[in-house]
């Protein structure tokens, strides 16, 4: 579902959080001091029969799913068709494709795969998977509310 408008029936959904894990060096070793999770990327591909022209009439309003998707970005949710009414298993916040890949075969239905990168992944109570209370927001607003916003770690005068 794009929002709340059902727009595909996925085959496949497939999706990761890389962490931008990084191990730090120190001069002398060539033993990491330290890893670190210097970024989360929250991305999913989406894999679908090409559809018909009334399966996109049906669906998306004539319109075909990329030119929709195209430069939007959207909250996307998986849902769990076995149960009724249908009960959502996933959203992505924040959703925009970034790729769009198709495989025209002889004989066999058209497939397009779409990856997306989101902002975050909420589980099926609304609560993100992501979420460790340490996002630069947050860490920002602690420093003003503690007064620490002029105090800089890098020894150097706060711009302001």
């Amino acid at each position: 579902m794009l929002g709340d408008i059902t727009v595909a029936f996925a085959q496949t959904v497939g999706h990761q959080a890389p962490f931008g894990t990084e191990g730090l060096y120190g001069v002398g070793t060539a033993k990491p001091q330290e890893i670190q999770q210097l970024r989360v990327a929250p991305a999913f591909t989406l894999d679908q029969f090409e559809l018909t022209t009334q399966g996109m009439n049906l669906l998306g309003g004539g319109q075909r799913l990329e030119y929709i998707l195209a430069g939007t970005s959207f909250e996307m949710h998986v849902l769990d068709g076995t149960t009724n009414p249908p009960t959502t298993v996933i959203s992505y916040v924040g959703a925009k494709c970034q790729n769009m890949a198709q495989n025209i075969p002889t004989n066999a239905p058209v497939r397009t795969t779409y990856s997306f990168l989101a902002l975050d992944v909420l589980d099926n109570n609304g609560n993100s998977i992501m979420d460790d209370g340490h996002n630069a927001l947050n860490v920002a607003s602690f420093a003003t509310a503690a007064g620490l916003a002029g105090i800089s770690n890098l020894g150097l005068a706060p711009v302001i």
